[in-house]
């Protein structure tokens, strides 16, 4: 098997956005340096923050930090986060609870672009069948990502939105939604990833240009 070839520039390409897509699917609660949102509040006259990932959310007070048990559709109380009784723009839970398990689309994507990254290594020893497989796989992988950011957008930038709304309450959006968009753009142009590598990289290594120079200097040294 080559290490370079001209389905590397493809293989690195879904391997990226795989990479990407795995870490949004296990941020918070599991790495918590990556978020959707975080949000500062304040309970009980101490102030503190909570940031939600695809799994659960951590909430950071004075004396620590406690995060969720991860699990799918957890449970995410905007009103009572913000202090905020009213009942005219109360936020229900149970389409609060729906679209926190739509987050799961992460995770799907993150499996669909772990499958297609392994056509793409294949795609090394056979080429045309391992490009074509790697292809399609990104082609829909990229739909799905695409919907799960649709859903991070509809979800989080509400939940800013209602935080931000009230005086106590203050909210921004983290970077896990732009790290699935930069997958969604991997996987939505990983065709032309590989056309990109059939085009400029032989299947020796050597660029095509190159052995085509080399062929003509050697065709002029056998006259």
């Amino acid at each position: 098997m080559r290490l370079i070839g001209p389905a590397t520039p493809g293989f690195l390409a879904t391997l990226a956005a795989c990479v990407l897509l795995g870490i949004v699917s296990f941020c918070v609660p599991y790495f918590k340096s990556v978020f959707f949102l975080k949000a500062g509040f304040q309970a009980n006259g101490q102030n503190g923050t909570i940031t939600f990932g695809t799994l659960g959310f951590c909430l950071e007070l004075g004396n620590g930090t406690t995060c969720s048990k991860p699990q799918v559709g957890y449970q995410l109380d905007i009103n009572r986060l913000v202090g905020d009784n009213n009942p005219n723009i109360q936020i229900p839970q149970i389409a609060v609870r729906w679209l926190t398990y739509a987050l799961v689309l992460h995770i799907i994507a993150f499996c669909l672009a772990l499958l297609s990254a392994v056509f793409g290594l294949l795609a090394h020893v056979c080429e045309l069948i391992g490009a074509c497989f790697s292809t399609c796989i990104s082609g829909f992988t990229s739909t799905i990502t695409l919907l799960a950011f649709v859903f991070d957008i509809a979800l989080f930038t509400a939940a800013k939105s209602r935080i931000n709304h009230v005086d106590s309450g203050s909210a921004t959006t983290g970077n896990a939604m732009w790290l699935t968009l930069a997958a969604f753009l991997l996987l939505l142009f990983t065709g032309c990833f590989y056309a990109f590598g059939s085009c400029c990289i032989s299947s020796g290594g050597s660029s095509p240009r190159r052995k085509k120079r080399q062929d003509m200097e050697y065709g002029k040294i056998s006259y």
